[in-house]
């Protein structure tokens, strides 16, 4: 797609809403760092394989994974009814490494208590829910909540790690009726199968799992399928982000040039982007960002 084909795209976005209505998403801004036709033709392939989740989505899809958590513990409850929901159900998060107040976790229980109708009573900070379980008088389903998962490390580390009453999670779970999921709106497959493989008796269900063809440094990304500018592409993104002084470090940093752990992702939510994306995508310095990351995980 064309540099005023990608325009014309992005301002029909915006006019619907489904991009938002300000610079939030500043794709024109964006696009103006590039500077010969060349260059715009693979920036506008960039954007417009690029991936934004509006708000009335993101809710859409908490729906969704919530509902196929119903489904697995349907088996697992006699009796069990759609109210079971807001009345057996607890709700917590999957803490980030440093406690913050703006975390996406917090806004993912707004989002329970406001839009599915969750009583505020069943929405439970992660620190809170070991005490919570061990005083149960009977077993509980616990359902995480969560926008996106990348490489999976917050998860098993959480998952693995002892708790306010010296348990873990994974040792509450073999060792208590208790049920436990997981429930994502979106991951990537690495962070899914390190899950899978780190984490026993948690269930895990997602509304996409994004696979190779989403990263944008793998010869199969979607972006370069029909166009054969992956090598060009690439080196594109890699040489913008070398001026711009972003560290290679191998995907050890969250600011690597292609993302936290090398997943190479573009994708943002209207509440923020992950750390699995490009700096090339949101950088400041000397630079015009598509979108701000405005939190952390």
């Amino acid at each position: 797609m064309n540099y005023n084909a990608i325009i014309e795209k992005s301002d029909f976005f915006r006019k619907m809403h489904v991009w938002p209505i300000d610079n939030t998403l500043n794709y024109r801004g964006w696009l103006d760092n590039f500077s010969s036709d060349e260059e715009k033709k693979i920036a506008s392939s960039i954007l417009d394989f690029f991936i934004f989740f509006p708000k009335q989505m993101i809710i859409q899809m908490l729906r969704t994974v919530v509902g196929y958590c119903g489904n697995y513990l349907k088996p697992r409850y006699p009796n069990w009814q759609h109210n079971d929901f807001k009345n057996k159900c607890i709700y917590s998060f999957i803490p980030g490494e440093t406690k913050n107040p703006t975390d996406s976790g917090h806004i993912f229980l707004r989002y329970l208590r406001n839009k599915l109708h969750i009583p505020e009573e069943r929405l439970v900070d992660f620190s809170n829910l070991f005490s919570l379980l061990n005083e149960a008088p009977s077993a509980v389903p616990v359902i995480f909540i969560d926008d996106f998962v990348g490489s999976g490390a917050q998860c098993v580390d959480a998952w693995n790690r002892a708790g306010s009453l010296g348990k873990t999670l994974d040792e509450i779970a073999l060792n208590s009726a208790h049920t436990f999921i997981y429930a994502p709106l979106i991951s990537n497959h690495l962070g899914y199968n390190r899950i899978k493989d780190k984490c026993r008796g948690l269930a895990l269900f997602t509304c996409h799992i994004l696979s190779n063809e989403y990263n944008l440094f793998h010869p199969d990304c979607l972006c370069w399928r029909n166009n054969g500018l992956y090598r060009e592409g690439t080196e594109l993104i890699l040489s913008k982000s070398k001026e711009l002084g972003i560290p290679f470090s191998e995907g050890s940093s969250v600011n690597d040039v292609k993302g936290f752990g090398e997943q190479g992702l573009a994708l943002a939510f209207d509440h923020g982007a992950p750390d699995a994306i490009p700096p090339f995508f949101y950088w400041c310095d000397n630079w015009t960002p598509l979108i701000k990351r405005e939190y952390k995980r």
